[in-house]
């Protein structure tokens, strides 16, 4: 950026309404931890820097181990989230085993993919065109008698459903399910369900 500053005040009041007290008053001393300032236009995780310039890498989530929170026969993953760009490459984020021959993945790749893999065959499949740089509210619903994808209040797709045995899901992560492909976009919410919610209750949560 090139954006530049010289100087930068903290000031504490009493209220929204009190008055700011002079910059030459001395009332006594603030310690302050932590402060980071940003030349964005939204806050950024805290980067902790000692003294030093430090270039911010991306954030990456990943959570395995949860397989008691994650029901591989039916649930269902909610996600709030736009995309950085919209460039056409493959982000994914998945639950899976940690790899990629059993997973429940969402894709941005110039729209929004779903599909599910069992013992490394794609058996469900469904497309959506969207723009993806615009925050929208995705489920996918995943039991033995369908697979859908509902996106803003609407149902974008549904079709046959998924056998994946009981305990083979046990990570969420914002990649593929091995690491590669990571999503890239900005998260605002994320949740996972252990049963298949009702078309009424995935009208609710994605609205």
């Amino acid at each position: 950026s090139s954006d530049t500053f010289s100087n930068a005040a903290v000031v504490i009041i009493d209220s929204s309404t009190s008055t700011r007290l002079s910059s030459t008053s001395e009332v006594g001393s603030v310690y302050i931890w932590g402060v980071q300032l940003e030349v964005g236009s939204y806050a950024t995780s805290y980067i902790p820097t000692s003294g030093s310039t430090v270039t911010r890498n991306q954030d990456i989530f990943t959570r395995d181990g949860i397989g008691s929170l994650i029901n591989s026969t039916e649930g269902v993953l909610f996600v709030e989230m736009a995309a950085l760009t919209d460039d056409t490459s493959f982000r994914a984020m998945s639950i899976s085993d940690g790899t990629t021959s059993n997973r429940i993945t969402l894709v941005y790749n110039g729209g929004i993919r779903v599909f599910n893999v069992v013992g490394g065959s794609v058996s469900s499949n469904i497309n959506y065109t969207t723009t993806i740089t615009t925050t929208q509210k995705i489920a996918i619903l995943w039991s033995s008698t369908s697979f859908k994808l509902w996106v803003n209040g609407v149902e974008r797709g549904v079709i046959s459903g998924v056998s994946i045995a009981s305990n083979t899901l046990n990570k969420l992560s914002l990649d593929q399910g091995n690491g590669g492909n990571n999503m890239f976009a900005k998260v605002k919410q994320l949740q996972v369900y252990k049963t298949a919610l009702t078309d009424t209750q995935l009208a609710a949560l994605t609205s």
